[in-house]
Formats: structure tokens, C-alpha cells, sequence
């Protein structure tokens, strides 16, 4: 609460002409600035989507996570080989799946 967008930066700055250092003469840059708000949720493949983080101007907290590929069956059944990781392992896919369902229910409305 109470972050202004304008005043606190920190903006996640999507680039839509490629995120290339320089563009032509007289070419503008096109991106879409989405802000640093609570319960803000985006989803986008970020080796697809050339990305940024512009710098804040206050302190605040992110999570941010990268799945690299597709879950698949055996990944779900190798959580329980054995080993004090798996309780971590666990742990970790429980709290990314409550964030997106959070995230996805605020998004709903």
C-alpha cells in the first residue's frame, strides 16, 4: 500500500521494438511500463520477451521466480526419492502454486 508509481519507480519496462541498445535515427522506443504494485502478477517467457527493471526509488519487496520448462509427471513423482531436500522441494512448488492462485484470483476480481 501506498507505493506511487510515479514518485517510487521501479517499474518492470516490457520492450515491444525488440530491447535493442539503439534504434534507427528518429525511430521511438515502444514498451509498456507495468507498475511495482501489491499483488501484481506477471507472467510472460522471459528469454521470448526482451525485459527490464528500472531503478526505485524506495524499498520494497519482490518475488520473482523462472520456470525454465514444462512440468512433467516425473518431476511430481521424483519429489518423494527420498532426502531432507524433498521437504524443501515441496515446500517451494506449494508456495509458487498458493502465489499464482492468489495472483490469478485478485486478477478475477
Amino acid at each position: 500500500d501506498g507505493w506511487d508509481g510515479k514518485k517510487d519507480a521501479g517499474q518492470l519496462r516490457i520492450h515491444l521494438d525488440g530491447g535493442g541498445d539503439e534504434l534507427p535515427p528518429g525511430v521511438k522506443p515502444k514498451f509498456v511500463d507495468v507498475d511495482a504494485l501489491g499483488g501484481t502478477l506477471v507472467l510472460f517467457k522471459s528469454d521470448k520477451i526482451p525485459h527490464e527493471v528500472l531503478d526505485t526509488n524506495s524499498e520494497r519487496f519482490a518475488l520473482v521466480g523462472w520456470y525454465n520448462r514444462a512440468v512433467t509427471a516425473s518431476d511430481i513423482g521424483n519429489l518423494g526419492d527420498g532426502g531432507t531436500g524433498d521437504i524443501v522441494r515441496v515446500g517451494m512448488l506449494a508456495v509458487a502454486l498458493a502465489l499464482v492462485t492468489v495472483g490469478v484470483a485478485n486478477i478475477m476480481g
